[in-house]
């Protein structure tokens, strides 16, 4: 049975360039695999933040009273201005807006967060997390299973915008069998062809023509279902454009800030009933070798800043309550600085999760900085662990089986 979803991906999609799939038109149409254009929007929704590089994890959640800390960063160290969460753990000065959800009980902070037998690698650590395989490698990732958990059991508004990456490519952990859109612009998120020399093109005349012959020749096997996307694929283009030109923010975003663009674009797309079920932005930036403290300052406070104004703009249209946010990064950073006033690939680091539906407060347990492994931290919790608490906790998806095993759940979430 060839149904419309086959179609949309296996047909009609391919020419549409905001699919992030191989195209004949620029800046096209993904969204043209939707039940409607005016989709609506699910009840709760994920948004993934990727801290790419490897954020440093004992400068983001400080243990600002262990001397062992003060002991192995003599530069680096964070001893003026943390903002204290009990007498021994504080956030990176630079964190104030997470402090303030901290402090209304919207901030949940799991401590020494990784995975058996850590692989230093960048793109073989990636992979693990994408996955939540630790044999990581290629395949659906972890949230693309659960997209298509939802399109079998009929959950899913099958809408190209369920799985969104702010962005011009789709993460891995969003590789699935069901659409997935990578956008960076919904003003350019339109039917604008092209043709291989870069000139525009009229593409609506040519695709009803195109349509019209197979209706034109008989009981052709596919002329109801080509003429039913068409139309449909044409509403959502302009629907998207109606969209842009209405939504206003509610919140203040920095300008000039990558993270605060794509949590923006999120936002709009949330807001405006589009159908987003989980979404991905990513903040590079991590991997810092040399030089740590002033980039990695300024990359909290961007993510800081951004983050807050998500969470503004969500709650000024009443929608704070249906998502959730969570931070990653593919590892920490080692104990020790090293000469070069940075540090080096490590483990174990703290994840955040974060929104109205969050009972905020410390889980898991922080590492200890005098049992270390080859100068790394010892991870305590798994991160499948999180994962699984956020998939059945929040998304009411089985975690199990989406993750190929049982991991603990964490009570992250309000009843």
């Amino acid at each position: 049975m060839f149904s419309r979803r086959d179609f949309m991906t296996q047909g009609l999609l391919p020419i549409f360039a905001g699919s992030a799939v191989p195209a004949v038109f620029a800046n096209g149409v993904a969204a043209a695999a939707a039940d409607s254009p005016k989709a609506t929007p699910s009840d709760r929704v994920l948004v993934l933040v990727q801290l790419a590089g490897g954020n440093d994890g004992l400068n983001t959640l400080i243990p600002f009273q262990d001397g062992a800390y003060h002991d192995a960063r003599p530069t680096l160290r964070q001893d003026q201005g943390v903002l204290t969460l009990n007498s021994q753990l504080g956030l990176h000065p630079n964190l104030k807006g997470l402090k303030a959800s901290w402090d209304a009980g919207q901030l949940a902070i799991v401590q020494g967060v990784g995975y058996p037998n850590p692989n230093l690698s960048h793109f073989a650590s990636m992979s693990v997390w994408e996955t939540a395989s630790v044999r990581g490698g290629i395949g659906d990732g972890w949230l693309g299973r659960y997209l298509n958990y939802l399109d079998q059991v009929g959950e899913s508004p099958n809408h190209a915008l369920e799985g969104v990456s702010a962005g011009s490519l789709v993460p891995p952990e969003l590789r699935s069998k069901t659409p997935v859109t990578a956008l960076q612009s919904l003003r350019t998120f339109r039917l604008q062809p092209v043709n291989e020399h870069g000139t525009q093109v009229d593409v609506e005349n040519p695709l009803m023509k195109f349509y019209s012959a197979f209706k034109g020749a008989g009981p052709a096997p596919f002329g109801a279902l080509l003429d039913t996307t068409l139309q449909e694929a044409l509403q959502a283009s302009h629907a998207l454009q109606a969209t842009d030109a209405t939504y206003v923010a509610k919140g203040t975003y920095p300008t000039n800030s990558p993270i605060a663009s794509a949590l923006k674009l999120v936002a709009e797309t949330i807001v405006s009933g589009l159908g987003v079920r989980v979404a991905h932005v990513t903040l590079g930036g991590f991997d810092n070798h040399a030089r740590e403290k002033p980039v990695h300052d300024k990359l909290l406070l961007d993510l800081d800043q951004a983050l807050t104004a998500f969470m503004q703009d969500l709650k000024g249209h009443g929608l704070d309550d249906r998502v959730l946010v969570m931070t990653w990064s593919e590892f920490g950073r080692r104990v020790k600085e090293n000469g070069s006033a940075g540090t080096d690939h490590g483990t174990a680091a703290p994840m955040f999760v974060l929104g109205a539906p969050v009972k905020g407060g410390l889980y898991g347990q922080q590492p200890s900085l005098n049992d270390l492994d080859n100068g790394n931290l010892k991870f305590t919790t798994d991160f499948r662990s999180v994962y699984a608490s956020v998939l059945q906790g929040y998304l009411k998806a089985p975690a199990s089986d989406l993750l190929g095993g049982n991991f603990e759940i964490l009570p992250l979430l309000k009843a």
